[in-house]
């Protein structure tokens, strides 16, 4: 699934949500495929993070177009940042353990303590108050 040489990258990484997500109290029913789940999903980031990498000499060889577009990404990640910080201590916390350590609803659910639906729902919301703050971003200054 990914080079090789970043196995060992990746592990630790792996490792390091795993651990993150035990000292929440987190307690999957099925360790392995979870660990598996967290593995592969990480090996799908370095992979990502390796494409999107570009090397000094790339950057010489960029045509004015394609460097302006990857110059309009960067409001865009600034923009999520901010996005992100305004929200709820709860929706950032939510949010977190969804996509940042990778938890399923159910295991983010069993990690706050409260029943699986209500996981879902509060979610669901959260990311809808997430595109809401990017929307009104994007109405602003930057765009």
């Amino acid at each position: 699934m990914a080079d090789p040489d970043d196995a060992a990258d990746i592990a630790q990484e792996a490792m390091i949500r795993v651990w993150r997500s035990l000292e929440r109290g987190v307690v999957p029913d099925h360790p392995a495929a979870w660990l598996k789940t967290i593995v592969r999903r990480e090996s799908f980031r370095q992979r990502n993070r390796s494409a999107t990498a570009s090397s000094l000499e790339e950057h010489f060889e960029l045509d004015d177009r394609t460097a302006a577009n990857r110059l309009d990404l960067l409001p865009l990640q600034v923009d999520v940042r901010r996005a992100v910080r305004s929200l709820t201590p709860q929706d950032r916390k939510l949010l977190a353990l969804r996509y940042v350590d990778d938890l399923t609803q159910p295991a983010v659910a069993s990690a706050l303590g409260i029943p699986e639906g209500t996981a879902k729902v509060r979610l669901h919301r959260a990311r809808g108050r997430l595109q809401q703050v990017l929307a009104e971003h994007e109405g602003g200054e930057h765009r």
